[in-house]
């Protein structure tokens, strides 16, 4: 397995030419949850227990957001918008001049208007409280 390991990091570093840590790490923790998964499914009745979830112990744990910053620009004007919107305020397609850029990027979803009719409501997705840094109240 060290031969065909090494291979893969000899092929990804040759052929990509960037940095590939992350990328190893990703594939080599997909391979292992796949290995799992297959050892339990073919183990039947006789597969050991799953270990419990350890609970985070540390701060930087516990503050690390689940769902990764946007990978573009967003302008500080349109920042104050999505802020404003994780405050609280119940802003429209009607009140937001860039909603469908908001919509575009997936850093809102559109909702009815809870009176039935008048302009759609702007609610933050994950993605969008990761733009602003936050994480969306539970």
């Amino acid at each position: 397995m060290s031969d065909a390991k090494n291979t893969l990091h000899a092929l990804l570093d040759a052929y990509l030419r960037c940095p590939v840590d992350a990328a190893r790490s990703e594939l080599e923790q997909a391979l292992r949850s796949y290995q799992t998964d297959w050892i339990r499914a073919h183990a039947g009745a006789d597969a050991p227990p799953l270990p419990a979830a350890a609970p985070a112990s540390t701060p930087a744990a516990v503050a690390k957001p689940l769902t990764p910053k946007p990978r573009f620009p967003i302008a500080s004007a349109d920042l104050e918008v999505l802020k404003r919107l994780a405050d609280g305020w119940p802003g429209t397609t009607a009140e937001v001049a860039r909603w469908a850029w908001f919509e575009n990027r997936e850093l809102v979803a559109l909702e009815t208007n809870p009176a039935g009719k008048g302009p759609e409501m702007l609610r933050l997705t994950p993605l969008g409280w990761a733009a602003i840094g936050r994480l969306p109240p539970d």
